[in-house]
């Protein structure tokens, strides 16, 4: 028996002006190809599939278009709801609702932990739940869902409650599990994981996904692969596909010479930047207030139109010492003018406290 384990594709990661979502959208392609080619008995795909809860429609058509081929070649997929794609109002449509009439998909999005059973084969899914406490009530029953005889995964999409793995992703994660009650889950014969984007087993049995594509400049180093996973006389042998995905780098520019735009827009008219088929961070740093107030930011386009980048970065210097620009930072953000817009706003009656830090929290990570 042949598994694929994949998570974390992020469709219509929007950045701003940029047109990094269009890598996304082309990983997401290969992958789909890759499952083709191999021609596996299950797909597990541990979320976050869309990057929000509203996808645009470029999104979700290339979405239902791309499980509409595995769906007709008869491959049966599974996939969970996760934050990032499930609305926090009863009154809004999960977006995995648009799979459940395709043959061989199976989209998870209920507030409670469910089983799915093949012949030989048992699927135990546990979705997003908005409250956590009622999600590791859920999550405690995993192992009463097994059943005897059968290969038994368990599939889920959460953070851990460690600081050791902070570092592998920038996505925020609305549960943490403790380490140890994962104690409970060595029990199954796999543990598919979603929400680090980089792929690290805790056990032999107990394994996140990467994500297809990198999100943020932190995690240029981490290879892109999915997990191909395969059951021998119900042993698991394990292995990873890799996806062929741009590379990533960043380009300091000193300025530090440039009294003024002019001289260096010229000094980039004389570069030959390697950036063919790269993700490029470009960052000015050194420059002075005349050069900061004088820069046009058309010159972006002009000298890196052959990238797709993510962001670009300008650093200055006062008094001969130098400054980073300012990151973003809660306190930046009045406080209380926030508080007030979220008492004021009109919610739902049932809305708790702890709803409305949750949405101010979601507030200020969407601004960030």
């Amino acid at each position: 028996m042949k598994i694929i384990h994949f998570s974390d594709t992020h469709l219509w990661y929007n950045i701003s002006w940029t047109k990094r979502d269009d890598d996304f959208y082309k990983n997401f392609n290969k992958v789909i190809k890759m499952i083709l080619k191999e021609k596996p008995d299950f797909v597990i795909h541990t979320w976050d599939l869309f990057h929000t809860s509203n996808p645009s429609n470029k999104a979700i058509s290339k979405a239902l278009n791309w499980f509409l081929k595995l769906s007709e070649n008869k491959i049966n997929t599974i996939i969970i709801a996760w934050n990032h794609s499930k609305p926090r109002l009863n009154t809004s449509v999960c977006p995995l609702e648009i799979f459940k009439e395709l043959d061989y998909i199976f989209p998870i999005y209920s507030d409670n932990i469910s089983n799915i059973e093949f012949d030989e084969i048992n699927f135990v899914c546990l979705p997003h739940i908005h409250d956590e406490e009622i999600f590791k009530k859920e999550f405690k029953r995993a192992p009463k869902l097994k059943i005897k005889n059968k290969i038994n995964i368990f599939m889920s999409h959460f953070g851990l409650q460690a600081k050791d793995y902070d570092e592998y992703t920038d996505e925020i994660s609305w549960v943490n599990i403790e380490i140890n009650l994962l104690e409970d889950l060595k029990t199954f014969d796999y543990v598919a994981l979603g929400h680090y984007h980089k792929n690290f087993c805790l056990s032999k049995n107990i394994c996140y996904s990467w994500s297809t594509e990198h999100t943020s400049f932190n995690q240029k180093s981490y290879k892109l692969w999915v997990n191909l996973l395969e059951f021998k006389n119900n042993k698991l042998y394990k292995k990873t596909i890799n996806l062929d995905t741009r590379k990533i780098e960043e380009i300091f520019i000193n300025c530090e010479n440039f009294n003024n735009f002019w001289e260096l827009e010229n000094y980039l008219e004389n570069q030959n930047f390697d950036i063919e088929n790269k993700i490029i961070k470009v960052i000015f740093e050194n420059m002075n207030s005349s050069l900061l107030l004088g820069f046009n930011d058309d010159i972006i386009n002009k000298y890196f139109k052959d990238s797709f980048y993510f962001e670009y970065k300008k650093l200055f210097i006062e008094d001969k010492k130098s400054i980073n620009n300012i990151e973003f930072d809660e306190q930046n953000i009045s406080s209380n003018l926030l508080d007030n817009f979220i008492e004021n706003y009109d919610l739902p009656d049932n809305f708790s406290l702890e709803d409305k830090q949750k949405l101010k929290q979601e507030i200020l990570n969407n601004i960030k």
